[in-house]
């Protein structure tokens, strides 16, 4: 059975009955990062229909974003349009891959690779003939130049936006290029048309001209131009041909500087100007970095055996050929390649018009795979790896550290420093198990503050045996793990001097990562270009790709103009959110407030009859949003002690909030551990020194006191089982929950703490929340629990609200909503699906591995929660943490107990091997999981142990 065609951003397509109908992947339902919504703001002409989708499914992805399943979005590129289409009208041509990419057989594959080299071939079309729009598909067809290896070709462009650029002592990436522009009219004569910027073309989203490219504009920009040929003529219309461009200014971000300069050393150190004029470009210490040349002269002992090839050329580009007469005659109409037709200059007022736009493109890449292999395949056979993000993968000839530190009970002075136990070298990775083989080096000198490498740092040698290792024990950070495609500085003295060369030999590319421990790295600015090895820590990254989202487009961020903020008209969330977490919670309308008045909330003559919105929304049904916690293995779901039900003594009895909160009344006490806790308890103490507003100012005004008296009211008589709420006297505004995970999720059995806080504008505006997140640093527990204690959650308005979920509302949201919320949609079956965006992809077989390797890092992680909270005072927690884990009595839940039982059955079931059934993550992991959750039982154990 052929395998189902995957589509993706970037990807080239043709129809099915018409090969020449050429276009780009713009959107595609797998692409999460492509999702932005109204995605007309994208283009100038209106977005197309197919008629093979529904009118309903078009206005939907309209307003989301999200294409349909088996639909994309494409850009034509022969008939300058953008359609959603049917991926069953398609075929796909090619797959834009780079050197560094991760990429898989399919997404269900456990094993990822590294694309290591590409190579590609093109189709061709005149760029003359193409921009004038009089082409029919026969033309196409004999026009038509195929199969020309990329790196037979330049840009037509010298300076390309995103190139990077070495000026004196300085690395700068550019930014824009300005191009003075001259356009042949219909009578013969050429003008350097005054403002380029006021020639329009027949492609909206064109952003730069070509030559070829045919262009129209206002008289008075020809009348006042530099005329070459002719002179101006009033009586000819102001439309032609472009003949010539040339750079005549560049803006360049610069971003880092040579080791060994300083701003103190004259203008050698300084920063260079941001704008860069044509007497710049001509200098001789200005170089253009070409990613493209290959190594002329290889150092001894490089260790580059393989050559990488390197092509990156795109569909839409316009090009030359390196050498225009060698290809006429290499392609001159005798096979299946086509004809090079060579315009003369003569025929051309003495410009070169041989430029080609680039309609489609093969590539063929060199990847290596986790098991070391290495294989060549057609991009098209490959896919984007989705975990390509996790950040418990590695691979092949990354330096690793443990996640342990060398010693913990080091002195305080130097706590504020992280020195790994181990460091060493992936040797190859069995990602299926999630099981890394690695050289670990001998006496390694690396110490971090947060993920900085502190210098001076030292890998050293390695040593000769091997250890397989879980990837879960072992981590990479950015200041020491290079990758290929990262551009960086080589430190002063790292490497021998390179005879013969000229240019800047402190700055280059890694092409490769060997198993020694050494990075090759391409120094492509010199001439001739010469590849080097280096230790890892001798080079300094200062720009890679990944990094164009976070340090490139912030200025473009900022720059934003007034119309596109006026253009949100609120309707929909704004592209920015939607990189946000977001949690729907079904069912809750999210009506906006209908007043912002106090009276909404309370009057002077309230009382506990007459209190309005006391009755909770119909979604807080037990039966609806409150879930099963912790079910015996017959099905069998006992009451948790501390629930509404098994409370009714505690419920009744008088607490401040069924009075007037000026009247003192005896305050609730926490059980002790002999008696089964309650859900809802006021303290008399104060609160906790490490709750984290406890410092925050705080009000007690009436009207304050009586709107907490209603939410008070509200969790006292209707928590779900599972869930404890503390406040006190003294701090009314301060809360501190203890929520035990529900049952059939990672989260079983684990307890959860969060802080809130009940602000002064309360209930205007949500209130704050925090995280108490144990997992020191190692990894996140759940897509909306942050490590640095945030939950994402509409209804604290850390995501934006819109149909699909509700935003906190004055006079209908309550406390009890927030923590059911938690409950019922953050911590369940399967976490992956939290992250923004990914609830569509529930049901799509391809995710369901991600899905798995999530939740099984999930449940490891949380059952070191419950290790931390019985070693650990957790205040006013810890009488009914006991109560709850530890406590043998008939009626005590023995969550303790349970806990290690679930631990052990999963362990069983997944040490017999794959035939058992297909790994969960919940109820079969990984033989990497597998470590982390015995050493986890391990500690349980002791503490039920040490009980007893």
């Amino acid at each position: 059975m052929p395998q189902q065609v995957v589509f993706c951003v970037e990807d080239t397509v043709s129809l099915k009955h018409d090969r020449y109908s050429v276009g780009v992947v713009d959107r595609a339902f797998g692409d999460i990062d492509s999702h932005s919504p109204r995605p007309q703001r994208d283009y100038g002409e209106d977005i197309e229909r197919h008629p093979d989708i529904p009118t309903e499914k078009f206005d939907k992805f309209m307003k989301t974003g999200i294409p349909p399943r088996g639909t994309v979005l494409i850009s034509w590129q022969t008939s300058l349009r953008t359609e959603l289409i049917q991926e069953a009208n398609l075929d796909l041509l090619d797959r834009a891959l780079y050197v560094g990419d991760v990429v898989k057989r399919d997404a269900k594959h456990p094993m990822s690779g590294t694309v290591i080299g590409t190579e590609a071939v093109c189709t061709l079309f005149p760029a003359t003939i193409f921009n004038s729009g009089h082409f029919a598909q026969s033309l196409l067809e004999q026009a038509s130049i195929r199969g020309v290896p990329a790196d037979e070709l330049i840009n037509v462009h010298e300076y390309v936006e995103g190139a990077l650029v070495v000026y004196e002592d300085w690395i700068g990436r550019i930014e824009h290029a300005e191009d003075e522009v001259a356009v042949k009219l219909s009578n013969n004569s050429v003008v350097v048309v005054e403002n380029p910027e006021e020639l329009h073309n027949n492609d909206p989203m064109l952003d730069r001209m070509s030559v070829g490219d045919m262009v129209e504009t206002e008289k008075w920009n020809l009348r006042r131009g530099r005329w070459r040929y002719g002179a101006f003529d009033p009586h000819v219309r102001p439309k032609g041909m472009v003949v010539q461009t040339r750079t005549t200014e560049i803006d360049v971000h610069w971003i880092s500087r040579r080791f060994g300069t300083s701003t103190d050393e004259g203008s050698a150190g300084q920063e260079p100007p941001t704008h860069l004029y044509t007497d710049d470009l001509e200098n001789a210490r200005f170089y253009i970095y070409d990613a493209s040349r290959c190594a002329a002269t290889t150092l001894p002992g490089s260790g580059a055996e393989r050559t990488y090839h390197v092509t990156e050329v795109a569909v839409g580009d316009r090009v030359r050929f390196k050498d225009l007469d060698a290809a006429a005659l290499k392609y001159d109409g005798t096979n299946s390649h086509g004809k090079v037709t060579k315009l003369p200059r003569t025929e051309s007022l003495g410009y070169d018009m041989n430029v080609y736009l680039v309609m489609s493109t093969q590539t063929k890449v060199t990847v290596q795979w986790q098991d070391l292999t290495v294989t060549e395949d057609q991009s098209i056979s490959l896919i984007p790896d989705p975990n390509v993000e996790d950040e418990d993968e590695v691979w092949p000839g990354e330096i690793i550290c443990t996640k342990f530190e060398q010693r913990p009970d080091r002195p305080d002075d130097v706590k504020w420093t992280f020195k790994p136990a181990k460091v060493g070298i992936v040797q190859s990775v069995n990602s299926r198990d999630r099981i890394a083989t690695v050289r670990w080096f001998a006496n390694p000198n690396i110490n971090f503050w947060a993920d900085d490498l502190i210098p001076p740092s030292e890998t050293g040698a390695l040593r000769e045996e091997t250890e397989d290792v879980s990837l879960y024990d072992i981590k990479s950070t950015p200041s020491l793990t290079r990758r290929r495609g990262d551009f960086v500085l080589i430190h002063p003295d790292s490497i021998q001097s390179i005879p013969g060369t000229i240019g800047p030999d402190w700055f280059g590319e890694v092409i490769d990562l060997g198993l020694d421990g050494k990075v090759v790295v391409r120094v492509g600015a010199a001439k001739p270009v010469v590849d080097v090895r280096v230790s890892p820590e001798r080079v300094t990254l200062v720009y890679s790709s990944d990094m164009d989202d976070t340090l490139f487009n912030m200025a473009a961020a900022d720059g934003d103009s007034e119309d596109d903020s006026e253009e949100d008209d609120g309707s929909d969330f704004d592209t920015a959110s939607y990189n946000e977490m977001w949690v729907e919670y079904e069912g809750m309308e999210g009506e906006p407030a209908d007043s912002n008045n106090e009276e909404d909330w309370s009057t002077e003559n309230d009382d506990d009859e007459s209190m309005p919105d006391l009755e909770l929304p119909d979604s807080v049904e037990t039966s609806k949003t409150t879930p099963e916690v912790h079910s015996d293995p017959d099905g069998k779901s006992p009451t948790i002690p501390g629930n509404p039900a098994s409370n009714e003594e505690t419920s009744d009895s008088p607490t401040p909030m069924d009075e007037d909160p000026q009247v003192s009344v005896p305050p609730q006490n926490p059980t002790t551990d002999a008696e089964p806790p309650a859900c809802f308890v006021v303290l008399d103490s104060a609160p906790p020194s490490d709750h984290h507003y406890v410092s925050n100012s705080h009000t007690e005004a009436h009207t304050f006191m009586r709107k907490v008296a209603k939410e008070h009211k509200i969790l006292r008589t209707s928590l779900p089982p599972g869930i404890f709420v503390r406040t006190w006297e003294s701090r009314m505004d301060l809360i501190r929950v203890l929520m035990i995970g529900p049952s059939d999720t990672p989260y079983e059995y684990a307890p959860f703490i969060i802080d809130l806080q009940l602000g002064p504008l309360y209930p205007q505006t949500p209130p704050e929340a925090y995280f108490h997140s144990w997992t020191n640093g190692n990894g996140p527990v759940n897509p909306n629990l942050y490590e640095d204690g945030k939950i994402c959650l509409s209804l604290l308005g850390t995501w934006h609200a819109d149909e699909r979920n509700e935003g906190w509302s004055p006079t209908k949201s309550t406390l009890l909503q927030v923590l059911v919320s938690i409950m019922g949609l953050v911590l369940v079956k399967e976490p992956y699906y939290n992250e923004a965006g990914y609830d569509v992809h529930r049901e799509a077989p391809e995710t369901k591995l991600s899905s798995a390797l999530y939740t099984e890092r999930a449940y490891f992680r949380s059952r070191a929660f419950i290790v931390h909270a019985l070693t650990t005072d957790v205040l006013p927690f810890a009488d009914e943490l006991r109560y709850l884990y530890r406590r043998q009595a008939d009626d005590a839940p023995r969550l303790l107990d349970r806990a290690i039982e679930a631990s052990k059955a999963i362990l069983q079931r997944s040490e017999k091997g794959k035939e058992e059934g297909e790994r969960d993550g919940l109820r079969r992991i990984s033989l990497g999981a597998v470590v982390m959750l015995r050493r986890q039982v391990v500690a349980l154990e002791g503490l039920r142990d040490a009980e007893r």
